[in-house]
């Protein structure tokens, strides 16, 4: 597993900033902007950036940048290794399967929460430093 490094982040921290920026402006970011950018940056592939994105799922500052990439970085579908993190940043139990039909609800909830954080105006849901 790739692992996300203090050093690594700090490293990508520009990149990250300006997405998650760009997702609470917009609600939108181009993911594969996103990919090539820090494969660029860390000078790595497709696979390792799988494994820093879960991890980045689990810091509360990138969790919404996280899920979003998990969620459209392969055109139109969700990839396996993307299934059990994205359940549990829906709240679900990570026992539950991707396809569970309580899965799209929890979804939309997940987003709406969201919304009203970008509605804050600020785009600041979280410290930067929390996890």
């Amino acid at each position: 597993m790739y692992k996300l490094t203090e050093r690594r982040l700090e490293k990508a921290k520009p990149i990250l900033e300006k997405y998650r920026a760009e997702l609470h402006g917009s609600g939108s970011v181009m993911a594969r902007d996103l990919e090539r950018e820090l494969k660029d940056c860390w000078n790595t592939g497709y696979r390792e950036l799988k494994d820093i994105f879960i991890q980045l799922s689990k810091i509360t500052h990138y969790r919404y940048l996280a899920a979003f990439y998990m969620e459209h970085s392969a055109q139109g579908r969700v990839v396996s290794e993307f299934w059990s993190p994205l359940v549990e940043l829906y709240g679900m139990s990570s026992r539950k399967e991707y396809h569970d039909p309580e899965t799209d609800q929890k979804r939309e909830a997940f987003w709406q929460k969201f919304n009203t954080v970008r509605g804050r105006g600020n785009g600041h849901d979280t410290n930067p430093a929390s996890p």
